[in-house]
């Protein structure tokens, strides 16, 4: 994903693309992961019983290292999980800086269609 990211920071003046890296490593994925995991757990998580979305649950193997961190293990998951690590992913960055902006980019812009 770094040329894509190079892509989009090169595009970013122009067209107001804010990219910001995320490692898929323990350091980046416990907290999220954790978080996450007491969400489900606590039935807080919604996701429509989207039926890709139910199926990479249930294939969800998780790793933890010798200090306890966590993260989705891909290679010891049973199939595809790219659903649930995008899901922990997108809630570390709705979370990280006291959670949802002021504004939305909407507010501002509208819709794009392509």
């Amino acid at each position: 994903a770094e040329k894509i990211r190079r892509d989009l920071e090169e595009l970013g003046a122009e067209h107001a693309f804010e990219v910001i890296p995320f490692g898929q490593g323990f350091v980046s994925m416990s907290p999220p992961s954790k978080d996450f995991y007491q969400f489900v757990m606590e039935g807080k998580i919604r996701h429509g019983r989207h039926p890709v979305l139910d199926w990479n649950m249930r294939n969800v193997i998780i790793d933890q290292d010798a200090a306890g961190n966590i993260k989705p293990n891909k290679k010891k998951s049973t199939e595809k999980i790219d659903g649930v690590v995008a899901m922990i992913m997108g809630f570390a960055r709705a979370t990280i800086g006291g959670g949802i902006p002021q504004g939305s980019v909407y507010d501002e812009r509208g819709l794009l269609f392509i």
